[in-house]
């Protein structure tokens, strides 16, 4: 059985995170939480899982950087800033060694 014990954390920072970048998305975002297992983080699959969850929910909340979609290089560069900050402040929020070096890997 999974457990959720980490999930609130991580979506509180994706949420303050994305209301400081962008206050005017932050209003409309929806609430996006990432739900792992504490066992989950025992494994490389897992760790990876989990840190593919927290790109994938920060992308979701600043929007896409591909400018064929935002029409704007502006808001493409503002949605790009807003991913990093928001991956960034979830990864240190978890505090998690395995997922933390997942991060500055790349």
């Amino acid at each position: 059985m999974k457990t959720r014990n980490n999930s609130h954390v991580i979506r509180n920072t994706l949420i303050a995170v994305t209301a400081m970048t962008l206050p005017m998305l932050a209003i409309a975002s929806p609430n996006i939480s990432v739900t792992f297992a504490k066992s989950d983080l025992a494994t490389s699959q897992g760790q990876q899982r989990v840190y593919t969850q927290i790109k994938t929910a920060s992308r979701k909340l600043c929007g896409s950087s591909n400018i064929a979609l935002t029409g704007s290089i502006d808001t493409s560069v503002a949605n790009d800033k807003c991913y990093a900050g928001t991956l960034t402040a979830a990864v240190q929020r978890l505090d998690n060694d395995a997922i933390t070096a997942l991060h500055t890997e790349l």
